[in-house]
């Protein structure tokens, strides 16, 4: 195995998008997720992608982005998503993978790491509390979706 855990490049936006929608399935969600090379790549600004390449086939990637926590007066990385090809699981690639990405945050300053993961993705829960994640029950998203989002952003104050 020759595994090198690098940024994302233009060309491998595309594959990062596939592996995107390939969570979607494993966790068995009828949601499909709108995002394609194109969106990804226009996004590069945002969101600092790194990209496990195996001998040129990419089978993983971590998808973050930075935020800052008014409660801990830090920065942070939040991840956006993290998959593995199931083929490749059991390598550590999601290890590094995620190494990788909180060594280029941290390098611009975060301070913590930020993520959610869905209910039934129990193997996730394993291993992010393997590494010490801590579980925050009293956490509750909420999200404004893209019609009621415009609809509010439009709306009088």
């Amino acid at each position: 195995m020759s595994l090198a855990v690098r940024p994302m490049r233009p060309e491998d936006a595309e594959a990062v998008a596939h592996m995107v929608r390939g969570l979607a399935e494993h966790i068995g969600t009828d949601f499909v997720p709108a995002l394609t090379g194109d969106r990804l790549r226009e996004a590069s600004d945002l969101i600092d992608v790194v990209v496990a390449d195996d001998g040129g086939r990419l089978i993983g990637a971590c998808l973050g982005l930075m935020t800052f926590s008014t409660w801990r007066g830090a920065p942070g990385l939040y991840v956006v998503d993290l998959f593995v090809l199931p083929e490749a699981r059991g390598r550590n690639v999601g290890l590094d993978l995620l190494r990788c990405s909180a060594r280029r945050f941290a390098a611009r300053g975060a301070r913590f790491i930020k993520l959610e993961v869905d209910e039934t993705n129990t193997g996730a829960e394993r291993f992010y509390a393997r590494l010490g994640f801590a579980k925050k029950q009293e956490d509750r998203l909420h999200i404004l979706e893209q019609d009621k989002f415009m609809e509010f952003a439009g709306g009088q104050s």
